[in-house]
């Protein structure tokens, strides 16, 4: 893009190069807008290359409003309709890339993260897509259009996208700036907390000499639930099963493991009372024994089965399939996976993305009052939210 036009403004001006920026950036380029990006990083798609563990799990097949949490809770609905599950893996495969589906219907590209993301910032260029990296953002500021003023000059621009997601993994220079723009233009926050994290217990933890044990568990809040791996840690619990629920727990609360969610330990009992075996030696065939040994008591351990009164037996139960225990905190935004809260969306029009209370501003990805469960869900909302954003600005003229 000539020096002249960027003299004149783009039509859009995206805070953000990561997943939902360069997406909207791309989808807008491509309809024949000027767009310009612009990130405190000195590289394009920083997260983006890191997640899944650098597999990058892009989404999922089977997508719908019920894997997200916001405080609209109709509010996806429009963009996930019109940005189907598998829309983005086909995005993919005509760009060379390829996918496989793994348990839960978790999608992830065979090339890795990296791929995806040096795959975003090629095709964005091609689209003519000016980049504007390695800077800080001194002001935002408004009267006929934006006007975005860094260090080296001040950006005009018709539409104003912010894609500054959360605080989650600071490590790779996420920030609050994104809610401090919501807030200059007069949007509301609900309150921003860590999502899918580990679970701290604080000092004293009784099963810090498990760490490292992982076992299958549904791990259940209220009416959510979740059927995954639970990993004990040094600090408290972890693994997929936790990393899900923390998105649902309330602090000061319990949340119930069932430590056997394929057994029935009634049936085990039973069997059991017809031997010579001790509790800890049936617990010890469910589960890994260093585990079996933390779950009853010692005395209860080294009892035989047969010796069990009906009452212990019922407490055996339901030790076993609704051990409760409570938290005493999220691990935090090093740990989370992605944010929680953000921007709230009953200012944001859900087809568009647009503010209500400020024309041309937008809002896309983990910066918004959005998200998602784990299975590459929060991934396939920037995709969706990034499109409907790209799709609904204006062409010039």
């Amino acid at each position: 893009m000539s020096y002249q036009s960027r003299m004149l403004g783009y039509d859009v001006v995206i805070i953000g190069a990561g997943a939902s920026g360069l997406f909207c950036a791309l989808t807008a380029a491509r309809r024949g807008l000027s767009v310009a990006v612009f990130d405190h990083n000195a590289q394009t798609g920083k997260k983006l290359k890191v997640t899944g563990g650098g597999r990058c799990n892009f989404g999922n097949t089977h997508v719908g409003p019920e894997n997200f949490l916001c405080a609209n809770p109709h509010f996806c609905v429009s963009a996930l309709s019109r940005f189907g599950t598998l829309t983005f893996k086909e995005f993919l495969e005509q760009n060379g890339l390829s996918s496989v589906e793994q348990d839960h219907g978790q999608l992830f590209c065979r090339e890795g993260a990296v791929s995806v993301a040096e795959l975003l910032d090629r095709l964005c260029r091609q689209a003519g897509v000016h980049f504007y990296m390695d800077v800080r953002i001194k002001n935002i500021e408004r009267t006929e259009e934006f006007r975005v003023t860094y260090p080296g000059g001040t950006v005009p621009g018709r539409n104003l996208v912010v894609a500054a997601g959360g605080l989650a993994w600071p490590q790779v220079g996420s920030s609050c700036f994104g809610y401090g723009v919501a807030e200059t233009f007069g949007m509301e926050l609900v309150e921003p907390r860590p999502a899918l994290t580990p679970l701290n217990f604080g000092p004293g933890w009784q099963m810090s000499t498990l760490s490292g044990i992982a076992v299958p568990a549904r791990v259940s809040f209220g009416s959510a639930s979740f059927e995954d791996a639970l990993l004990f840690t040094h600090k408290g619990l972890s693994g997929p099963s936790i990393l899900q629920i923390s998105n649902y727990w309330q602090p000061g609360k319990p949340i119930s493991i069932n430590l056997v969610p394929n057994v029935s330990p009634e049936e085990v009992i039973n069997k059991a009372r017809t031997t010579k075996s001790q509790v800890k030696t049936i617990l010890s065939r469910l589960f890994p024994a260093r585990l079996a040994a933390s779950v009853v008591p010692p005395e209860m351990g080294a009892k035989p089965v047969a010796q069990l009164r009906k009452e212990e037996a019922a407490w055996l139960v339901k030790r076993l399939t609704a051990w409760e225990v409570t938290p005493k905190e999220l691990a935090g935004y090093k740990k989370a996976e992605v944010t929680a809260g953000g921007v709230d969306t009953k200012a944001i029009s859900s087809k568009t993305m647009e503010s209500l209370a400020a024309p041309n501003l937008y809002f896309i990805g983990e910066v918004m009052d959005v998200t998602g469960q784990l299975g590459g869900y929060n991934l396939h909302w920037a995709w969706a939210s990034a499109f409907a954003a790209g799709q609904s600005f204006k062409l010039p003229g």
